[in-house]
């Protein structure tokens, strides 16, 4: 492999990241931390596993990674001058086998991965006393999306850096080695301004999210819950979202669920006139590449169903559909990157208030993401039978609530993940019991 360059540009979505995670620890939150976790079968090679990332210049290479400003007001590169630092850590579980959980323990919990200090990867494993033994994989959102996990998990269970054939650009996408040229500086200005004028129509008010106003306290915490469908249910979903959302995308159907679970929340509260206004994450890597694996290459398309289409699964699908189709005509994952880009030099506070002024502070109604096939055409990592993934996500303070849809082995599962000023625990349970309902047994 060539070497890899020692400073490059945050690419647009990492700087997002990186003030959505200084934003949460400002609020009392643990940062924009997230984590994959594998259980594995018993055979797990865990010297193999270390000798990979002692080896790889992939893993050296991230674990130096720091996100630094130059100057104020020019925009953030990440450097790879620090040390290190150490990422694998091992622990011993004396209680048996344990089932993938709904929050990592608190060994997991305890790394910082501050995405300007140090090391924004952590990986944690922890050995049952009957042999099987789960990996926790952790990381700063602002190093990595979920699909450079991916990446990074096949690359760690490969045997070597695929006998030397890859390259830079499999790693780091060429755009964030250079600099944009002064000549095209005012037409990105004028692109990138469409998207926020597309933004400020759509935010209208009323907007409903489950976020209070006002000031708020910093002992506010996330919670996780994870919701599971066996093989059949997954079938039977699957069946379901085929006559729902015929020719749509299955995330569509996923979505229209959520926001449908949601809307009973609101009528609860009383609020029956606020829309729903919802950022999807849109990956911008083209259709079926292995790369580049380093940062976070996502745009954003955003939705916005009324309250009064919130009751009907079928007639969200199909508007979902349609305003899919318009952004992407109107190239407004493109504009959306472009304005993403110049709000890097804006420092992380305002950049956050920044881009919640166009919806008056109200980002969303719900956070939604639909990761599709965890691990996939992976059965086995490191010697060892990949029994179960999941994927546990971190919960914005706004808008304090999000749903993550992942599938392995033919299983559905459901991370829902909020925090506890915004979602009460009764509600809580409402909305899973109306994700099952919607999914598997409400009549059309």
């Amino acid at each position: 492999m060539t070497e890899l360059p020692r400073k490059i540009k945050l690419a647009p979505g990492d700087y997002f990241m990186l003030a959505q995670d200084l934003w949460m620890r400002r609020s009392g939150l643990q940062g924009n931390i997230c984590c994959a976790v594998l259980q594995l079968d018993r055979g797990f090679d865990v010297e193999r596993l270390r000798r990979r990332l002692a080896e790889s210049p992939l893993m050296d290479w991230l674990a130096r990674a720091r996100a630094v400003r130059p100057l104020p007001f020019l925009p953030p590169v990440w450097r790879t001058d620090s040390k290190p630092g150490q990422i694998f850590f091992e622990h011993d579980d004396k209680d048996g086998a344990m089932e993938t959980p709904w929050s990592p323990p608190e060994v997991v919990t305890k790394h910082q991965l501050r995405a300007d200090r140090e090391p924004g990867v952590a990986f944690d494993v922890l050995r049952h006393a009957d042999g099987t033994s789960h990996l926790f994989f952790s990381w700063n959102h602002t190093h990595l999306d979920a699909t450079g996990v991916d990446f990074i998990l096949h690359h760690l269970n490969s045997n070597s850096d695929s006998n030397g054939s890859s390259s830079v650009k499999d790693f780091i996408n060429p755009k964030q080695l250079k600099g944009m040229p002064i000549s095209k500086w005012w037409a990105n200005a004028d692109f990138a301004h469409s998207s926020m004028k597309w933004l400020d129509e759509s935010g209208k008010e009323p907007l409903f999210t489950p976020a209070p106003p006002g000031p708020r306290s910093k002992a506010r915490k996330n919670h996780q819950r994870r919701i599971r469908f066996n093989e059949e249910e997954t079938a039977r979903i699957a069946e379901r979202c085929g006559k729902v959302a015929p020719g749509f995308r299955r995330s569509h159907f996923y979505l229209a669920a959520s926001i449908q679970a949601l809307h009973a929340i609101a009528r609860q509260r009383g609020e029956k006139d606020g829309a729903y206004l919802i950022p999807v994450p849109h990956d911008t890597r083209r259709h079926g590449a292995k790369g580049p694996i380093f940062s976070n290459h996502l745009s954003i398309l955003f939705y916005r169903i009324e309250a009064q289409q919130a009751a009907n699964v079928r007639d969200m699908v199909g508007e979902l559909g349609r305003q899919m189709t318009n952004q992407i005509r109107d190239k407004f994952p493109e504009a959306c990157m472009a304005a993403l880009n110049m709000f890097k030099v804006i420092p992380p506070g305002y950049y956050v208030k920044h881009l919640g002024k166009p919806t008056r502070g109200k980002i969303a109604s719900l956070s939604f993401s639909d990761s599709g096939e965890a691990c996939p055409d992976m059965k086995e990592f490191c010697g060892a039978r990949i029994m179960d993934v999941t994927h546990l996500i971190p919960c914005w303070s706004s808008p304090g609530i999000t749903t993550l849809f992942l599938q392995f082995g033919g299983r559905l599962s459901v991370l829902m993940s909020w925090v506890d000023d915004c979602i009460s625990p009764a509600e809580a349970d409402g909305i899973e019991r109306d994700l099952r309902r919607v999914l598997l047994e409400q009549e059309l």
